[in-house]
């Protein structure tokens, strides 16, 4: 089995065509359940990309992308330590 849910492409950033991969975080991990991307590789065409990754689903962008909810961690403001005052360690 893959390690991703599933992959995708997109265009990239800087040129060329990124191959993206789609996984679950581990229960360890303060993202745990959540679908989150990974950056896998950028190719110069998508004919070179789809030719090392056969698997991959077309293109997405972010409306087509899972959502991330990073709210249950605590903000800035909060009174815990890291939070409430920008000089706290």
């Amino acid at each position: 089995m893959s390690e991703y849910l599933w992959k995708s492409l997109r265009p990239g950033r800087h040129g060329g065509v990124d191959v993206v991969g789609f996984r679950e975080m581990p229960e360890s991990s303060v993202l745990a359940g959540q679908v989150v991307t990974c950056f896998i590789d950028n190719y110069a065409t998508e004919e070179l990309a789809r030719k090392d990754y056969p698997d991959v689903e077309g293109f997405t962008n972010e409306w087509l992308q899972p959502p991330v909810s990073l709210s249950h961690l605590p903000g800035e403001d909060d009174p815990v330590p890291g939070g409430m005052y920008p000089d706290d360690y």
